[in-house]
């Protein structure tokens, strides 16, 4: 199994739908006279096979791609890479692809990453006492009324309710258990 990545100069297109509709006949029939030919692609195919060989002699396991060599385009980037490929293999390519601003479309989402993107490198800020508390009152409520449900006589309606409820009431503990394990592992 792997993973497709897109990537080209221009022309510049910013939603997933307009991606889809200019890669169409390249898809049928592999024409590329939609995508403007650019010196940046044959830098980056240079720039990616240096930090990842694609020759058939260096492919095995600890190659990213799943199928090689990678196709020598001026217009269009047509990257395989193994699902088990480290992360660090697309932090290269979307470094890449910035530097030579390239528009990068991934086919699984579908979404389209622009050069001009914003970076969302900030870490996620740790929960305040009052999420806390939030997350426990949402776990507790939720397990009253999975006791609640359990006190319903009539067995067709009380059964699907407890199940419910229940699987509710867990992933709500999973949350709280899950925060405090973070808080663990940042204090020691």
């Amino acid at each position: 199994m792997s993973m497709t990545l897109l990537l080209w100069k221009a022309p510049v297109v910013r939603e997933a739908e307009e991606a889809e509709a200019l890669l169409a006949r390249w898809y049928e029939t592999g024409d590329e006279s939609a995508f403007e030919p650019s010196k940046d692609i044959a830098r980056f195919l240079d720039e990616i096979r240096a930090h990842y060989p694609d020759d058939v002699e260096s492919a095995d396991e600890l190659t990213p791609w799943s199928s090689w060599p990678i196709p020598d385009s001026d217009r269009i980037v047509d990257l395989s890479i193994r699902w088990s490929a480290n992360d660090s293999v697309l932090e290269v390519i979307e470094d890449l692809a910035r530097d030579f601003r390239l528009v990068r479309y991934d086919p699984q989402g579908p979404d389209v990453h622009l050069p001009d993107d914003p970076i969302d490198n900030e870490p996620v800020p740790p929960p305040t006492f009052a999420d806390r508390l939030k997350i426990w009152a949402m776990a507790l409520g939720l397990a009253a009324l999975t006791y609640a449900a359990w006190l319903i006589p009539i067995g067709w309606i009380r059964w699907p309710l407890v199940i419910v409820g229940g699987f509710l009431t867990i992933s709500a503990f999973i949350v709280v258990y899950a925060i405090h394990e973070g808080d663990k592992e940042k204090a020691g």
